[in-house]
């Protein structure tokens, strides 16, 4: 296992593959550092399972370029046996080549045709007034308590599961036990430790059986929502791509949970933080709601909830001059690309008008987020309904992050909503 001291000195002694580095939040002095002295650097092993390497990419441009590029698979190339989005490999065959997430095209592209339609037009925009009861009713029990509660706990968890059980169609009565493996797990792994122990294994399992039931009732009785569409949707086969495979549609539901609870679970919570951090900037959205569409996609700039993604690439590849080998591989990392300098005005200033706002939360090229029209309703709809009860926001304590460098996880965040006089 590579040390502190072996590590390149622009890294300063920080393994970027050390989880519990990232219980203080993203290094975002680290990245305006990396993009100036060494926008692609080789990083050893370091805390990886594995204790391969890999290259990080932390520029906007190169980023983008690289995302589209067919050099770089999300799958897996070369010799290397594994694969996937993660820092270690991951089977292939199991989750790399079966997530579509973790897969290349022409096969993504399919199951992203099949799927967009439950989370986008007129199926999205039906989750408005369900979405918005939520955000209402979770806030107004908030204010009817005193308005001192955990944000992450008791608004924004609670808000993001509901919201992504109906996008699946999963039954209320679930959604008890839905929230509570949430709480609990990040995936496979335990959400309070950043690591994979038995416990977070026995409640991966778990949801990983419940799915497959609930896609086995979708096919018996179909509705209008993105489980009916995993459950009995088929791709297009005019191209020789085989059928969808049953361990596709489970595992990909698995994975829609966990993408769509925790993504926008994280993204709500550190908007409202950074709005409680600039309090201007809170008044000033108060004061003028036409500012809301620029606000959500600065909470986005400001806070991505993935701090990287990994590819590997095809072939042998020089960029800036350094030889990335097929097989390596190499990370992209949202944040750092999202306080660009040479792309945002300002980057490091948190401006809820800014109007040229590139960012990458959603990612970028083949895997751009199949539900960003539905996060940004989610977001919208939860912004709506504390501009409609809240006039302060304020932190009552530290805020707690997990050590994952996967996704950037509030676990505790004390705050007093100040309600308006005239709040309903």
């Amino acid at each position: 296992m590579t040390t502190d001291h072996e590590l390149p000195a622009v890294l300063g002694g920080f393994d970027l593959a050390d989880q519990s580095r990232f219980a203080a939040g993203v290094p975002y002095g680290l990245f305006a550092r990396l993009r100036t002295e060494a926008p692609v650097l080789f990083h050893p092993g370091g805390r990886t399972a594995d204790g391969d390497g890999f290259w990080v990419l932390t520029r906007h441009a190169d980023i983008v370029a690289a995302a589209a590029s067919p050099d770089f698979s999300a799958q897996g190339g070369g010799d290397r046996a594994g694969g996937g989005s993660h820092l270690e490999d991951l089977p292939v065959g199991v989750h790399a080549g079966v997530l579509f997430a973790m897969m290349d095209n022409p096969r993504h592209d399919l199951i992203r045709r099949l799927l967009r339609p439950a989370v986008t037009g007129e199926v999205a925009e039906g989750l408005t007034d369900p979405l918005r009861e939520i955000a209402q009713e979770l806030l107004t029990d908030a204010l009817d308590r005193g308005g001192r509660v955990d944000f992450m706990k008791d608004l924004s968890e609670p808000y993001a599961l509901r919201a992504v059980s109906l996008l699946l169609g999963a039954p209320r009565d679930d959604w008890d036990r839905l929230a509570d493996w949430g709480r609990l797990n990040l995936g496979f792994v335990n959400r309070l430790t950043g690591t994979v122990d038995a416990g977070s294994t026995e409640i991966f399992h778990a949801m990983s059986a419940y799915f497959k039931d609930l896609l086995d009732r979708k096919r018996e009785a179909p509705a209008q929502d993105l489980g009916s569409l995993l459950a009995g949707g088929a791709i297009e086969t005019g191209g020789g791509e085989p059928p969808l495979t049953g361990q596709e549609r489970d595992a990909n539901a698995v994975l829609i949970l966990i993408t769509g609870f925790e993504q926008p679970r994280n993204t709500i919570a550190s908007g409202v933080l950074a709005l409680a951090q600039h309090p201007d900037q809170w008044q000033a959205l108060r004061k003028d709601r036409s500012l809301l569409p620029r606000a959500i996609e600065e909470i986005l700039r400001w806070a991505p909830p993935n701090p990287y993604n990994r590819r590997t690439a095809t072939r042998d590849v020089v960029l800036h001059g350094h030889h990335i080998k097929a097989g390596d591989k190499v990370t992209f990392w949202w944040p750092s690309a999202n306080r660009d300098e040479d792309v945002f005005d300002h980057a490091s200033a948190f401006d809820i008008s800014r109007t040229h706002n590139p960012h990458l939360s959603f990612g970028t090229g083949t895997h751009f987020c199949l539900g960003d029209q539905v996060a940004r309703l989610e977001i919208r709809l939860f912004l709506e309904a504390l501009l409609d009860k809240v006039a302060d926001i304020r932190l009552t304590g530290p805020v707690v992050h997990a050590p994952n460098n996967k996704h950037t996880v509030i676990l505790d965040m004390p705050v007093e909503l100040v309600p308006h006089t005239d709040a309903g």
